[in-house]
């Protein structure tokens, strides 16, 4: 039988310009559940901005460890793609920006054996947003599956909006973690 507790629950109560997690406990495996908005306003009529996750460290790096592969569905033009020696993890469509004010969008990573210091950390998450009118081209669905190419423990998560300088009052970053029992 596997027992989730939660780990921490951060709730911003004003924009800050990420949200880091530094306990992570001693679990097997974690899972990090965010509804959160960006204050983005990039016009691209999509409405939408992704999470970019970086693993031990309090700022944006440019060690080039990280690869993804990110499939992206929306009506006006579906796609995928995949970054080898990326800077960070991405998390596509989880976020709304500050065009769709009231709309905050949905991710769910699932971070897997992130104590293990004898092997590469792996990553999963699907997520969806949608923008503040009623049409199709708005809703966005996205998933991802990472890798951190370092032999290394996790021992921190910062979490950074991608287009936005901050993450909007109001979003729910919750950290849980995974063990057998």
């Amino acid at each position: 039988m596997t027992t989730v507790e939660v780990i921490e629950t951060v709730t911003l109560t004003g924009d800050v310009a990420s949200v880091e997690f530094g306990s992570l406990g001693s679990y097997e495996h974690l899972q990090l559940r965010m509804n959160i908005a960006s204050d983005s306003t990039y016009a691209s009529g999509v409405y939408r901005d992704y999470c970019l996750l970086y693993f031990n460290t309090s700022t944006a790096t440019t060690n080039s460890d990280y690869s993804d592969h990110v499939m992206l569905a929306r009506a006006s033009s579906p796609n995928v793609y995949r970054a080898a020696g990326a800077h960070y993890l991405t998390v596509p469509f989880c976020s709304g920006t500050s065009l769709g004010a009231s709309n905050f969008g949905t991710a769910v990573v699932d971070i897997f054996d992130y104590r293990n210091g004898s092997k590469n950390t792996t990553t999963s998450s699907p997520t969806g947003s949608i923008g503040p009118g009623t049409g199709s081209s708005e809703v966005g669905v996205g998933f991802s599956s990472g890798l951190w190419d370092a032999v290394t423990a996790v021992d921190k998560i910062l979490l950074i909006p991608d287009l936005g300088s901050n993450w909007r009052s109001g979003s729910t970053f919750a950290l849980y973690g995974w063990k057998s029992t």
